[in-house]
């Protein structure tokens, strides 16, 4: 039998390079975490006034988005008063015009500019119509 000398022997290790997995998860994180966020935005800074019944929507909504200053938006897209009741008629024709319109108004928020949206929403053919409140706050006093 030969026997190899010291300096000659090798050790084998077996093992997988973690470098490429560990990658893919940290892509994976920040994607959703990124996406997370934009979910979350509704693209004007608004403060929803607080109700003790308020509740999530079940199903698919539009959402007319009216901040403190007037300014409108229907599912992320600005809109105006003028083209409103189009563009209401045209997202309803892709939801099968069984949607809930939802709108969400900055407590700051002009009466008379949530009246007119809610208005225009009903000229477009929506019975449904819901003003969106966040959750009161438990123990802040009444």
């Amino acid at each position: 039998m030969i026997q190899r000398k010291p300096e000659e022997r090798r050790e084998i290790t077996a093992g997988l390079n973690m470098t490429p997995m560990i990658d893919v998860v940290f892509q994976l994180l920040i994607f959703f975490m990124v996406t997370a966020v934009f979910a979350i935005t509704p693209g004007l800074d608004i403060k929803l006034p607080e109700a003790e019944t308020a509740e999530n929507p079940e199903k698919e909504n539009l959402f007319i988005t009216i901040d403190q200053d007037g300014n409108l938006k229907l599912n992320h897209k600005s809109v105006t008063f003028a083209n409103l009741k189009d563009e209401i008629i045209k997202k309803r024709k892709m939801l099968d015009n069984t949607t809930m319109i939802i709108i969400q108004a900055d407590k700051k928020a002009y009466h008379g500019v949530v009246v007119k949206a809610m208005d225009i929403a009903k000229k477009a053919g929506c019975t449904d119509l819901v003003v969106a409140t966040a959750p009161k706050k438990r123990g802040g006093g009444g």
